[in-house]
């Protein structure tokens, strides 16, 4: 077992040099000697998206409960990314919301959001994790298997590529071996062979399209609100956000299910975002500067991974998208990332063995709760196939109601706002003073979303 307790020199090692393994380096720096995070891509000096980091070239959010834990990482971070140019702003007073149809009251929230771009994210937390003195971050450097022990319970260390040409027996020796390699980890065919079984999946196939594009920014567009979100509806499958960022740009995310997938040209993408249930990004669009061609990425399926500890050789925490990939669009992923490393600092500073356990069983609660809600609005769209429960449907029908709700009382919009951004607890929709507004607010069934019938084909 790996014992916290322990003085012997130790070393931890990190694969996967996105923000899920940085934050993790960075709670492992404090408990053991040394920590080395392996990357098989290479790390750009500037704040740049990176080849084996698709995702990173579209809009990403970083919710305000993710933002504080970073925070707390990483004391001054968020200082320091507002120096580097990233607007800042009150997630409600200015921001333009629509969901389900219903374009929510503008309120002052008290939930302020950090409008940095995921690269720009990435490469200052790499910087704050490559000043740390027992760290060393090796670009370049891919994992190819983990080692263990004769009998195959302990990792003892961690195979590299012989490209790396880094170490004379392409091989790291480790103590712990975190895993934040992300969504196309390989790890789990590498522990097969060693006797280890898959863990259960869930997945949902959502057919998810984006397309991005980049603009450049003027203060008065918009009002000077630094952000719009368009949710989709069942009767047309499509939305898109759209935000601020550093260098005064704006980053436009499109998204669409199945067949509607958003163009990349520059007509066909202000056309689409046209189309969106409110018409405020093709609006934004047609008064913007556009600064490069666009990019597109497709999310088929998210999958969430259920690891057995005992199925698990002790010393190897899988950690971030490596157990649960959502689906983009809500942005959860950094955050949730950043969680699990303020729970896997938990556990190490508690001590003790059966970290991997004592990690998977605390950081459950926090990864029940994003999942359920992304997969809930998921399949409001009835072409996606999955179980829906009574209590997806139940959760459903009355999030409906609180958008309709928000259209006309901003503080029913803030305790969403608060849920979505994982300061609060689904259940806090539920208490009797939102519960009395919600119900008040569709005492008549007013501002009904109009619907705009599509076929969606998935393919």
């Amino acid at each position: 077992m790996v014992n916290m307790n322990t003085t012997t020199a130790s070393h931890a090692v990190v694969i996967g040099a996105g923000i899920g393994g940085l934050l993790a380096a960075r709670v492992l720096s404090e408990h053991f000697d040394r920590v080395t995070v392996v990357e098989r891509d290479g790390l750009p000096d500037t704040p740049i998206a990176r080849r084996c980091v698709p995702q990173a070239r579209h809009a990403h959010a970083l919710t305000a409960r993710g933002r504080a834990a970073m925070e707390e990482l990483f004391p001054g971070f968020t200082n320091e990314v507002l120096g580097l140019g990233a607007p800042t702003g009150d997630g409600q007073s200015d921001f333009r919301w629509v969901f389900d149809g219903h374009r929510w009251a503008k309120g002052v929230s008290g939930v302020h959001l950090l409008l940095a771009s995921r690269p720009l994210i990435e490469w200052h937390l790499r910087n704050l994790a490559c000043a740390l003195p027992n760290v060393e971050i090796l670009g370049h450097c891919a994992a190819i298997g983990i080692i263990t022990d004769p009998r195959r319970h302990v990792v003892t260390g961690l195979a590299l590529s012989g490209k790396a040409h880094r170490f004379a027996d392409d091989a790291l020796d480790a103590d712990l071996i975190v895993d934040a390699s992300g969504r196309s980890s390989q790890s789990q065919g590498w522990l097969e062979p060693l006797g280890y079984p898959r863990p259960e999946e869930e997945r949902l196939s959502i057919h998810l399209a984006y397309a991005t594009r980049r603009y450049r920014r003027e203060p008065t567009q918009i009002d000077g609100d630094l952000g719009i979100g368009v949710g989709s509806i069942p009767a047309v499958p499509r939305g898109g956000l759209a935000l601020a960022q550093e260098n005064d740009t704006w980053i436009i995310t499109l998204a669409g299910y199945g067949d509607d997938e958003p163009p990349l040209d520059a007509a066909g993408f202000a056309a689409f975002a046209a189309s969106c249930p409110a018409p405020d990004l093709g609006e934004l669009i047609s008064t913007a500067e556009p600064i490069d061609d666009g990019v597109r990425y497709r999310v088929p399926t998210t999958v969430r991974r259920h690891f057995n500890p005992a199925h698990l050789p002790t010393g190897y925490i899988p950690f971030g998208d490596t157990i649960c990939s959502f689906n983009p669009v809500y942005g959860q992923g950094m955050s949730v990332a950043a969680l699990e490393a303020l729970t896997l600092r938990q556990i190490l500073q508690a001590g003790g063995g059966r970290v991997t356990d004592r990690f998977l069983r605390t950081a459950r609660p926090i990864l029940d709760q994003a999942w359920e809600m992304t997969c809930n609005s998921d399949l409001r769209m009835p072409f996606i196939e999955g179980n829906r429960t009574r209590r997806a449907r139940a959760t459903n029908a009355y999030v409906a109601r609180v958008h309709r709700a928000a259209a006309t009382d901003p503080r029913v919009g803030t305790a969403f706002l608060r849920v979505i951004s994982l300061l609060d607890r689904p259940t806090s929709l539920m208490n009797p003073a939102i519960l009395t507004r919600v119900l008040w607010a569709n005492r008549k069934q007013t501002n009904t979303p109009t619907p705009r019938p599509t076929n969606v084909r998935l393919n």
